[in-house]
């Protein structure tokens, strides 16, 4: 077994803590903000654990707290991976140096090929595990390597660089560096696990390790299906779970299938010695005779074998209705993703649809009081006496038509120049100043036809001695009004009022040159 997972941030784990843990250690966490002591010095299972450096780093030295502080310090990110592990099952064949000795160059081989620095922990099944129901062959390390490569500078200091390790880069990184994907480099080092592992076993005359699974090898055999901390505790207590049941029953045809591979290989065995045997009774073929292993195969009947068959293709039958049992509910949480998606975006737009009208109901609210409160306040404007000046007005008949005109166009200019005041008014809200402006074009047009008809009535006047009065009386209003609104009326306006004007001056040069011919000048 050879296995892989990283140590991040995102799942709530740190590199300082996992080093303490595997290693049986007592580490500080020196974040000033979050540290704190990890003390697993009390733990048992602990072999030994330490400190492997790559090759190219042999002559450095570097501690496991410094290392890990090191470690977590180099990574910013609250999701950052800050350390990985390897999981290696040690032959319990071996002795405990043969294992120290194997897991150390293995660490070492990880450490070179990334240029990262390795912790390597060994761990034996304690008494109290094996009591539990734990495997007392359960020899294994705990390789963790750093995520960032290393690197040592001239005063013989070690210190992590900012590259990441070719293991922790992206796929997209690892092909553009001419890297296969991660999952191939996964299988690539159980291979390295396995031949690593394989030349102490062989050197030592134990049988080998393979890294591929049962089905690459042709081995018929039903893995176990993962217990989980739950089941795994409960059933340590002597209480059964579904899932420890389904793995007794996958161990017991396991074994029988097991035994049909050595009787079919001992049939062959025996078929080709009597095959030599015959050959060297012949002389066809001559070949030393070689001793026969001590190996005592268990008797495997036919019933034993179809009890095997039966209970594989029962658990193969169990696996696949599983696997699609698994299959529709994930199919079933994916629609119902996508339905409560689709609700989710229904209501969603419900909610913007109710805001939307709400916002519209409130917006008629504030135009309709704002609309209110501008029309009070134009009522009461025109109901208050109006301000005129009277110096306009000495020379003229206010009671006479031109009078009524010349008092209605000071009028309309007194209820414009309070308009325009309205408008600069900060309190005026833009719908206010909107309706302001509508009126006040509405006044400018009274105020223009107001003038024409002035003009008109001046003309039409016979009375040469009120022409000349009211014309005059007429042109002051007209050039103390025009500059006053010109510039706030609309083009068309303005046009209108500048002919109006022309035509009074016009009218009222007239006016005085006859008069002055007639009186002899």
């Amino acid at each position: 077994m050879a296995s892989t997972k990283s140590i991040s941030r995102a799942k709530g784990q740190s590199a300082i803590a996992a080093a303490a843990y595997r290693a049986g250690d007592k580490l500080l966490d020196e974040d000033k903000d979050h540290g704190k002591t990890h003390d697993y010095e009390k733990r048992s299972g602990v072999l030994n654990a330490d400190i492997i450096l790559p090759t190219a780093l042999a002559s450095g030295e570097i501690g496991r707290a410094e290392l890990w502080n090191m470690a977590e310090r180099g990574e910013t990110r609250t999701n950052s991976r800050v350390a990985r592990e390897w999981l290696i099952a040690l032959p319990h064949e071996l002795s405990e140096q043969d294992r120290k000795d194997l897991a150390h160059d293995f660490a070492r081989t990880l450490a070179d090929r990334y240029q990262v620095i390795a912790d390597c922990a060994i761990h034996v099944p304690t008494d109290k595990e094996i009591e539990r129901g734990a495997s007392p062959l359960n020899f294994h390390a705990h390789i963790l390597l750093t995520t960032r490569t290393a690197t040592i500078d001239d005063d013989g200091k070690i210190y992590l660089t900012k590259d990441k390790a070719d293991s922790e880069i992206s796929d997209d990184d690892r092909r553009k560096k001419g890297l296969p994907r991660m999952s191939v480099e996964v299988k690539a080092v159980r291979e390295l696990w396995e031949h690593t592992a394989n030349k102490v076993l062989e050197a030592k005359g134990h049988n080998l390790i393979d890294s591929r699974s049962y089905k690459s090898q042709g081995i018929d055999l039903v893995p176990q299906i993962k217990m989980g901390k739950d089941a795994t505790h409960m059933e340590r207590k002597g209480m059964p779970t579904e899932k420890g049941q389904f793995n007794r029953e996958i161990i017991q045809s396991n074994e029988l299938v097991w035994n049909k591979h050595i009787d079919d290989n001992q049939k062959t065995n025996d078929k080709a010695n009597r095959t030599i045997a015959d050959l060297r009774e012949s002389k066809l073929f001559i070949v030393p005779a070689v001793p026969k292993p001590d190996f005592k195969p268990r008797k495997v009947t036919q019933e034993s074998i179809d009890s095997a068959n039966d209970t594989v293709n029962r658990l193969k039958a169990i696996r696949l209705n599983r696997e699609k049992a698994q299959q529709a509910e994930q199919e079933r949480l994916k629609q119902q993703q996508i339905a409560t998606a689709a609700q989710k975006k229904l209501e969603q737009a419900e909610q913007e649809k109710l805001e939307q009208q709400q916002r519209r109901e409130q917006i008629r609210e504030r135009v309709a009081m704002e609309t209110g409160e501008f029309n009070h306040y134009y009522q009461e404007l025109e109901q208050q006496p109006i301000s005129i000046d009277q110096s306009h007005l000495q020379k003229i008949d206010q009671n006479s038509k031109f009078g009524q005109h010349i008092v209605a166009i000071l009028a309309t200019d007194s209820l414009m120049q309070a308009l325009i005041r309205y408008q600069d008014d900060p309190s005026t809200t833009k719908h206010q100043k909107t309706l302001a402006e509508l009126k006040y074009e509405r006044l400018g047009n009274d105020l223009i036809s107001h003038s024409q008809s002035a003009l008109d009535d001046v003309k039409n006047s016979r009375h040469n001695v009120s022409q000349k009065a009211d014309t005059s009386a007429l042109k002051g209003v007209f050039d103390a009004m025009v500059p006053k609104h010109k510039q706030n009326l609309s083009e068309t306006q303005q046009e209108r009022l500048q002919s109006v004007s022309v035509a009074i001056n016009d009218y009222s040069y007239d006016i005085n040159r006859s008069r002055g011919m007639t009186l002899g000048f």
